[in-house]
């Protein structure tokens, strides 16, 4: 009963005062608003970021890369003294260094474009084993990716991505078997990837052959651009990296400069950008609160001022301290509480619209997550500034002296 009677007076003195109630719970709504829309952006991000992560391999994931061709010395790009790279020695010893790593791909990148009759495709050329569509999840919808068989050889055979199949094959006719030039060498057509878009960027718009043939047919020379290493778990991502940078210190002139980098430490890159620009606006969306706990602080005295009478006469009748202290306390809760509903309602349309216009501008997919997490803050700031809010008008109430409260005119 000490808290029904309190609830429902607020709720009878925001049913009467409907304008200024509204005014008054409008930087709560706006801040909660802002809040639960910046959280929802930031948490959708981070979804479709682990997302994507998992369209390439995973978290599992390690590229290993040579050292940049250029570096930057006083002031200045200069090119590199000497000449380092990797090569099929190193996939091997890399693919032994540590009973984490599941496999190896040699990713060699082949400049060009790929020709059928009188059409012409500008894309992307690799060369990499035959383990590369199960490790990226990434299957042909026609035909099927080149064998072991295939590599050993040193076949010349392909697997075209789909934008490159509709760009050599207008009538849509079935490639398989068909001779295609890549990079100038032909190339009999095996298979045709599944449709595959990651961070936006369109993968059917790439070639894959055998490493073998991309090295000993197309360029001449063992050396690969980068690998993908991939390991049995992600939580044995940090032992397989250290394995395999003291492997390269250890096998390799200039060692320690090789890159090596995994998905998670890019995840943990991206998450750190993304909890710095939550705090940032996360700040300025909580002034909005304060601004609108003033105002409930403000209107609450006001309405101390106006029901002196109301309160004199009902400590008159037996109200104590504790109940009036609660009564006003409670309203100001409620008008938080209020505006924190309304203000939950406007941050899930303005996260989906956010994600709207991402989704729009870069061509991509884009997710408003709103956890629960998110909405209990939500609910226990607006429930904390209603109670730092409502405090002093409170207390002020129930201070009255109940014969002057009733000879206030």
């Amino acid at each position: 009963m000490i808290l029904k009677e309190p609830i429902l007076v607020g709720l009878t003195q925001l049913a009467a005062n409907k304008l200024r109630s509204f005014l008054t719970m409008l930087g709560i709504l706006i801040g909660v608003g802002s809040v639960v829309g910046i959280v929802s952006i930031s948490d959708g991000a981070r979804a479709m970021l682990l997302q994507e992560m998992d369209k390439f391999g995973g978290s599992n994931i390690m590229w290993v890369s040579p050292p940049h061709h250029w570096v930057r010395r006083d002031g200045r790009w200069q090119r590199r003294a000497y000449d380092a790279y990797l090569d099929n020695a190193d996939v091997k010893r890399i693919a032994a260094c540590s009973p984490h790593i599941k496999s190896v791909l040699p990713m060699i990148g082949i400049g060009g474009n790929a020709t059928y009759e009188m059409n012409t495709s500008s894309c992307d050329i690799n060369g990499t084993l035959p383990t590369y569509a199960e490790a990226m999840d990434w299957k042909p919808q026609k035909g099927r990716f080149f064998s072991d068989r295939d590599n050993a050889a040193w076949r010349k055979v392909c697997v075209i991505g789909d934008k490159v199949y509709l760009d050599l094959f207008p009538d849509k006719s079935d490639p398989i078997g068909k001779d295609i030039r890549v990079a100038n060498v032909r190339c009999v057509v095996i298979g045709v990837m599944e449709e595959k878009t990651v961070f936006g960027g369109d993968w059917g718009y790439n070639v894959f052959v055998p490493s073998s043939t991309a090295q000993h047919r197309m360029r001449g020379t063992d050396r690969i651009n980068y690998m993908l290493v991939n390991v049995d778990n992600s939580l044995n991502v940090e032992k397989a990296e250290r394995r395999v940078k003291s492997l390269l210190k250890r096998t390799k002139d200039h060692g320690e400069e090789y890159r090596v980098t995994t998905a998670q430490s890019e995840i943990e890159k991206v998450e750190s950008a993304l909890s710095i620009a939550k705090l940032i606006t996360g700040g300025i969306a909580a002034i909005s609160l304060i601004v609108g706990g003033v105002g409930i602080m403000n209107i609450m005295l006001v309405s101390v001022a106006e029901r002196t009478r109301e309160i004199g006469l009902r400590k008159a009748v037996g109200a104590r301290r504790r109940h009036i202290f609660f009564q006003f306390l409670i309203e100001a809760i409620i008008l938080c509480i209020m505006g924190c509903i309304v203000g939950i309602g406007l941050g899930f349309g303005l996260g989906l619209g956010i994600a709207a216009i991402i989704s729009k501008t870069a061509d991509m997919e884009f997710m408003s997550v709103v956890s629960a997490k998110a909405i209990l803050m939500a609910v226990a700031y607006s429930v904390g500034i209603g109670l730092a809010a409502g405090v002093l008008p409170a207390v002020r109430a129930a201070r009255l002296n109940p014969v002057d409260a009733l000879r206030y005119e």
